[in-house]
């Protein structure tokens, strides 16, 4: 047996490989026999959030998939930190991960949690889940086609995808031969690329006639997370690829480039996220404070446009100091137009207003 040792997250107790070094920041590592990122608590906590909401409204037992869960650290806190009927299965192709995974269960005594060691792809041929959550290294792509096919009516699919490089125009050869999308490196990138992984999924998901309703996407530091809700219907699906488009983003000279296709309705619904944050209140988070702000920045901005303006961006162009973000945003209000935070950097604001109104409000804040 590989030598382990128990950590602490949320309300739950595990075990990880000894061997593993475990950084507060950063992707992390994967290591042979397993794998755990201390600095991904927060996304765990968001989804044992999810996990309790959907509980919250649901009459059924439900079947909820960690389907890359190497040590299990998201499906133990999921089965040890929510009400309700419902069963998790873990599973990882490391079978040495899949040995530790099970010592956690016995650890917390946990009934509704069972284990699989398979690829994943076959694993969701073989059953279907009202909940399917996969965590990769890398890219998602090669599990959605599957994972949208497994979803049962009314469920939801969570995507982590840590390629942000590639979908935020570092690499943008790969951006278009992996998502046949055109991304571009400027302020609003993370929105871009967030918005062409949605793009993708949603379209992937049209291809099998379901709709991939997002109720909460969010771009965080070196990963982004989307939450889909997913209904029947090729009429719906249509619908849904009527969002999807090629549009014109603004560089860092504040000139349109096109980018896309990518997804250009809205990252959240807002009555799901508030039950997300009504359901958070009785999940131990890695840092409350911080998990708020991300919540309350999402319900802000959802019925605003896409994209994003940026203080430092404006101020970078016109050679001039900043102004207080909370001056521009009363000023462009006052002048009628809608103006909020955005989650996705401290020092942006989405707005319906054009941008000659943007520079315009700038320039008189900074004569």
């Amino acid at each position: 047996m590989t030598e382990i040792k128990l950590v602490r997250e949320g309300k739950t107790e595990f075990f990880v490989p000894s061997s593993l070094e475990l950084k507060k920041e950063g992707p992390g590592k994967k290591g042979k026999f397993g794998f755990y990122n201390p600095a991904m608590a927060e996304s765990r906590d968001i989804s044992v959030a999810v996990v309790r909401a959907m509980l919250n409204e649901s009459t059924k037992e439900l079947k909820v998939l960690d389907g890359l869960s190497s040590v299990g650290a998201r499906g133990l806190r999921i089965a040890n930190e929510s009400d309700g009927e419902f069963k998790v299965i873990l599973n990882d192709w490391n079978e040495r991960a899949m040995e530790i995974a099970r010592k956690s269960i016995e650890h917390n005594d946990l009934r509704n949690v069972e284990t699989r060691c398979e690829n994943l792809n076959i694993l969701l041929c073989k059953e279907k889940f009202n909940y399917i959550d996969i965590d990769p290294f890398g890219s998602p792509i090669p599990y959605v086609s599957m994972a949208v096919r497994s979803i049962l009516p009314g469920g939801i699919l969570a995507f982590t995808a840590t390629d942000t490089a590639t979908l935020c125009g570092v690499y943008r050869k790969t951006c278009l031969r992996r998502y046949s999308a055109e991304p571009l490196r400027t302020w609003a990138m993370h929105e871009i690329g967030l918005r062409i992984l949605m793009g993708y999924i949603i379209k992937e998901g049209a291809r099998f006639e379901r709709a991939l309703y997002p109720i909460l996407s969010y771009s965080r530091n070196y990963y982004m997370r989307v939450y889909f809700r997913v209904k029947n219907g090729a009429r719906r699906a249509d619908r849904l690829l009527e969002n999807i488009s090629l549009t014109k983003a603004l560089d860092f000279n504040f000139k349109p480039r096109e980018v896309g296709p990518l997804w250009l309705g809205e990252l959240h619904d807002r009555d799901f996220l508030l039950s997300v944050k009504r359901a958070a209140k009785d999940v131990e988070l890695s840092n409350r404070k911080e998990v708020g702000k991300l919540l309350d920045r999402c319900l802000e901005e959802t019925g605003m446009p896409p994209f994003f303006y940026d203080i430092d961006a404006l101020s970078s162009y016109f050679r001039k100091s900043p102004p207080k973000i909370s001056r521009m945003m009363r000023l462009l209000e006052k002048e009628g137009f809608r103006v909020s935070r955005t989650h996705f950097r401290d020092t942006s604001f989405k707005t319906d207003a054009p941008l000659d109104e943007v520079i315009k409000a700038f320039r008189d804040l900074t004569i």
